[in-house]
């Protein structure tokens, strides 16, 4: 059986297994997969915001959730009942879907990038962020890093700190956006082992994982099987791991 080429390809899940599809918010101009029509409510909601940035990476993440959850569930994309849960989490309306399904997503954008992440049989977090400099970074540090988190931060050379703090950031997130807690979480609590791994949060064990892009970087936390990883190129895919 030949090998997924693009995530649409493999949006049907095996259980256990996940998905995880970055992707520019440009590529929307080529790739169909990020400029669909999308349900007439959630384009006004996306509508009402008042940067032209802001506007067209959510669209593209919107798009490419209900053209993944589309294909998972052998639904057209528009037709995909989403609903909103604690703390604001976006997630399948079960009652509204009609039948029984064990499919989670998650959504992020961040900049020029989008990232939307499904799994069957455990929920998925996902966080993608644009880089920032030292100075905010320095800043949020006590928002996010426990006070061990800050010394060994602190340690580091001052060419590492910005990139270091980025990726401490997307991960934190995406294990709170994977149990549910989202902003309303603690970021200091959660701890990160170095280079990916379990993270257990909530009584539930995460892997996690992370990853660098052009003036960004990504991360991801799910309760089952690491994600198929795909980045837009253009008006395609390329299949980047699993």
């Amino acid at each position: 059986m030949p090998e997924p080429s693009s995530p649409v390809d493999a949006a049907r899940l095996a259980p256990g297994a996940s998905l995880l599809a970055i992707a520019r918010v440009a590529d929307a101009v080529a790739n169909a997969d990020l400029a669909i029509a999308l349900p007439s409510g959630e384009a006004a909601r996306i509508a009402r915001h008042v940067k032209a940035d802001d506007r067209a990476a959510r669209t593209a993440a919107w798009s490419l959730a209900r053209t993944l959850l589309g294909a998972a569930l052998g639904l057209a994309p528009a037709a995909v009942p989403v609903v909103r849960g604690a703390n604001g989490r976006p997630g399948l309306d079960r009652a509204g879907l009609g039948v029984t399904s064990d499919l989670d997503f998650n959504l992020t954008h961040s900049g020029s990038w989008v990232a939307v992440g499904l799994a069957r049989g455990g929920t998925i977090g996902v966080d993608v962020e644009k880089a920032r400099g030292l100075d905010l970074w320095t800043r949020l540090a006590p928002d996010f890093m426990d006070e061990a988190d800050r010394t060994r931060w602190s340690a580091l050379s001052e060419g590492d700190r910005a990139a270091s703090a980025l990726r401490q950031w997307c991960g934190k997130e995406a294990v709170l956006k994977a149990t549910g807690e989202g902003l309303a979480g603690d970021a200091r609590g959660v701890r990160l082992p170095e280079g990916g791994g379990l993270v257990v949060r909530a009584g539930r064990a995460f892997l996690t994982g992370s990853g660098a892009l052009p003036a960004a970087a990504y991360a991801f936390a799910v309760e089952v099987d690491a994600p198929t990883l795909f980045l837009s190129a253009g008006a395609g895919w390329e299949r980047l791991a699993g």
